[in-house]
Formats: structure tokens, C-alpha cells, sequence
């Protein structure tokens, strides 16, 4: 963990010191009680639905050695710690994160994008990690609090950083960036989440944009050169941009990109893809399905290679990946194959999950199991219409469907002909469900991140491993 010295924490924060030695020595950050560690300087963070402050005397007696505060706090008498105000904690916090990253130069890899942010940076990692000693964003920890504390990983030994960083309105990606302060901006593309709060897709754009806006001029762009609204962000950029591309390049004029797709077979659990551009004509094996996975392991080539891998080295490092938790994961159980790709949804990526469940090869019936796609505003009936008739498209006999929005997509699914049911809780989906699968079939879950669609998922495993209803 890294360490500072109590006038730094005050410098970096704008802080005063409130009580205490200002000789004191910082060991560590933290920002949970239950985690914290003696040495560490603990910030009182405060939300909406959580107030750091009622546990700071919780962390001096677990040893913190100061706390950072934005009000006045009862704490042990006998405490020997140092307390700073300020009057933001989690703005300390976030300049807190940002004078430690200044501390080292190594690259920093920012990515951001509608879709396939997590699923870049676990590929942008592996890659790195064939010749670099990565910091990565674990999980999805992509907030202004998440951030953070992937930046605090960082210490001499670092020699690349990749962060995923998130967005749910203006001004959140830049101030992100302000953070990390990005030497590679990787944007995957522009969906439609978040376009209740945005209005539209050009805004949103906008917004992904600050990450390129946040890269020095010396910076580098990596951008999905087959989204007409990323497109544009190269002539914005006054650094070098490179694009990646499922497409082979025309003679329209538009920028050659640096690497582009060339052929792709599903082979198992494998995409065997060959690509072309910059670097030469190579192939290579990724351990995820979808034609979307390939675009995503398009963008970590290009910064992998960018950086000085050789194509060996890029291409090793793919087949590290493993699985990404609720991304596509394939479950074989009871003679079922289920897709478990339930962490988020949105129109692109449930066209992209189903397209993977029609190219799976197994001998019965392919089963959709969507929930609502939020945040979709004014368009949300007509996108999970949409979804409906893509459900028959890509060959689904049956679309089971949770939630209020998702009539619409029963709807869409049976005017082209898909057995389809929709159901108003998940106990009655799974009940009917649990009698309709046999052996043989596939199964997706999918939905967006507030219908908890996993709990199906978990509910498949239980009852054919014996443990369920």
C-alpha cells in the first residue's frame, strides 16, 4: 500500500490538520472500517445511503493512524492519530489518488464505452502482463470511489496501469481522467444506456469523449473504427489515433485502421481469428465467444502492440483470459448449456449474446431468458420490441421474460412466431421455466444489472446439482 507523510496527505487534500503530530507516517488508504489496517490514513466518505463519519471511531481504535474528515467527530480520548479536515472527503479522497499517480510515469490505460468496458480491460491486462507488471481495476470498481483505489495499488514495481471508468452523466469521465491522468484512451463503442439521462446518443458520446479529451497531446487514442459516433473523436484529438476494426479496410477515403479482422470461426469455446493491418497478418485463439469479444480483443492488440509487444508476446497474452464473471460464462449442467451473461443489458449486447447462442452446437432447442433493458428512456418499448423479433432471427424456439418492459419483447418474439411468456416475478418465470428445459437445450440469461437475473442462473445449478427447488 503506499505510504505518505501527514503534510503530504494535508498538500494533496487542501486539508488542515485538525488534531495531532503532523510527523506522523501514513502506511496505507482505506475508506472501510472492517478492512482498515493500523498505519492507514481513513477517509470518512459520505453518500447518499452511507456515512463514513459514524465509523471513525471504529477506525482509531483498529489503528488508523489519522482520519479524514469533513466534520466534527467524537473519537477515542486516548487515540495518539491525527485528524485532517477538509470539506469534501470524497473530492480528498479522489486528490488524494491523483498525487499518488503522479508519482510514477509508466503508461496508464483508461478505457471507457457503452459496452465491453470489463471485458477490454481484463484483455488489455492479460496482454500487458506477458512483459509488464500490471495494476488493473478489479471487477467493475470503476467510480469516482473505485478508481481511487486502483491507483493506490501502484508502486515502483508498476509498470502499467489499465482502468475501466464508467459514467452516468456529464463531467463524471473527466473528472476521472483528472485522476488517473490516462496515456492511452480506449473507447469501445456508443450504445444507448444511459440515454434516459442523457437525451440521446450523440450525447453520450459527448460524455465518453472526455477520456480522449483527458489524454495529453502526446497521448494515444484507440478507438472502434466501425462506430460512426467514435469515429469523429480522431480529428479531436490532437495525439496520435489508432483505430481497430471488424471490417476490411474499402476506398471510401475513411482512415485505414490498424488492425482489422480478416476471418473468424467459432471452434468450442474458442474464437480462431485472423487479423491484419499495421503489424502484419497473424492469427490468433481468444478463449471468449462473439464477434463482440473479437472487437474487444481487437482494441487490447492494438494498445498491447503499441506499447512494444511483439505479436507473440500480444498474442499469448490473450489466451490467459478466462472468464469474465456474468460475461458469457458457459455452464454445461443436467445435459444443459446455459449462457450466464447476466451482468448488464443493453440492445448491442443482447443482439451479441443471442447471436453466441445461436452458434452454439448442441442437439435441442435454443431459449432465451431476458429481463428489462433500463435506462433506455423514450426508445424503451421499441428496443425491447426489437430484441423480441431478434429472439426469432437468431433461431430461439422459446423467450421467457421478466419484468414490466419486457412485454414488448414477448410481444416482438410472438409476432414472429417465438413460444413466448412473460412473467411478473422470477418465482413464477423459474417455476414454469425448471419444467421446460430438458437435456439438449441452450439457455441465455440476460438483463440489466437492477433485475438480478443471475438468481435464475443459480437456480438452474442448484436444482441439477440436486441442492434446488
Amino acid at each position: 500500500m503506499p505510504e505518505f507523510t501527514l503534510e503530504e496527505i494535508i498538500k494533496a487534500t487542501n486539508g488542515r490538520l485538525a488534531t495531532g503530530r503532523s510527523e506522523l507516517r501514513i502506511t496505507g488508504v482505506s475508506i472501510d472500517s472492517r478492512s482498515l489496517v493500523p498505519g492507514d490514513v481513513f477517509f470518512a466518505l459520505k453518500g447518499s445511503n452511507f456515512d463514513g463519519h459514524t465509523f471513525a471511531a471504529t477506525a482509531a481504535e483498529k489503528g488508523a493512524a489519522a482520519i479524514v474528515s469533513q466534520q466534527e467527530l467524537e473519537l477515542p480520548a486516548a487515540w495518539p492519530g491525527a485528524v485532517i479536515r477538509v470539506s469534501d472527503t470524497l473530492q480528498a479522497y479522489g486528490d488524494l489518488a491523483r498525487y499518488h499517480r503522479q508519482r510514477y510515469a509508466c503508461p496508464v490505460i483508461g478505457i471507457t464505452g457503452s459496452n465491453g468496458k470489463t471485458t477490454t480491460k481484463e484483455l488489455i491486462a492479460a496482454v500487458l502482463r506477458e512483459k509488464y507488471n500490471v495494476v488493473k481495476t478489479e471487477k467493475n470498481y470503476n467510480n469516482e470511489i473505485g478508481l481511487p483505489q486502483t491507483l493506490f495499488k501502484m508502486d515502483g514495481t508498476t509498470e502499467a496501469v489499465v482502468v475501466e471508468m464508467g459514467m452516468r452523466g456529464r463531467g463524471q469521465i473527466a473528472y476521472l481522467a483528472s485522476l488517473a491522468q490516462p496515456t492511452i484512451g480506449v473507447i469501445t463503442n456508443i450504445g444507448v444506456t444511459h440515454l434516459e439521462l442523457l437525451g440521446t446518443q450523440e450525447a453520450i458520446a459527448a460524455a465518453k469523449e472526455e477520456l480522449i479529451q483527458g489524454l495529453p497531446p502526446s497521448g494515444l487514442a484507440v478507438l472502434n473504427g466501425d462506430d460512426p459516433l467514435v469515429i469523429p473523436m480522431a480529428a479531436r484529438f490532437a495525439g496520435e489515433s489508432l483505430f481497430y476494426s471488424l471490417e476490411k479496410p474499402d476506398t471510401s477515403g475513411h482512415t485505414a485502421p490498424a488492425l482489422y479482422l480478416v476471418a473468424a470461426a467459432t471452434e468450442g469455446d474458442h474464437e480462431v481469428v485472423t487479423v491484419d493491418g499495421r503489424w502484419g497478418r497473424f492469427e490468433f485463439a481468444l478463449p471468449l465467444l462473439g464477434r463482440h469479444n473479437i472487437a474487444n480483443a481487437l482494441a487490447a492488440l492494438v494498445v498491447g502492440l503499441a506499447l512494444g509487444l511483439t505479436r507473440d508476446e500480444a498474442v499469448r497474452g490473450l489466451k490467459q483470459v478466462g472468464p469474465v464473471e456474468k460475461r458469457l460464462r458457459k455452464i454445461e449442467i443436467g445435459g444443459i448449456t446455459v449462457l450466464d451473461d447476466t451482468y448488464n443489458a443493453s440492445p448491442p449486447s443482447v443482439q451479441a449474446a443471442l447471436a453466441v447462442l445461436s452458434q452454439l452446437k448442441h442437439p435441442g432447442r435454443k431459449i432465451a431468458v431476458l429481463g428489462d433493458m433500463l435506462e433506455l428512456g423514450t426508445m424503451a418499448r421499441e428496443a425491447h420490441q426489437q430484441i423480441g423479433e431478434l429472439t426469432a432471427t437468431y433461431g430461439c424456439a422459446a423467450l421467457f421474460a421478466y419484468g414490466p418492459l419486457s412485454v414488448a419483447t414477448k410481444e416482438g418474439a410472438a409476432r414472429k412466431g417465438v413460444d413466448a411468456r412473460h412473467f411478473a416475478t422470477k418465482d413464477e418465470l423459474w417455476a414454469e421455466l425448471k419444467t421446460y428445459l430438458m437435456p439438449g437445450d441452450a439457455v441465455l440469461f440476460k438483463g440489466s444489472r437492477g433485475m438480478a437475473m443471475e438468481t435464475l442462473v443459480e437456480k438452474v445449478i442448484a436444482h441439477h446439482e440436486g441442492g434446488g427447488e
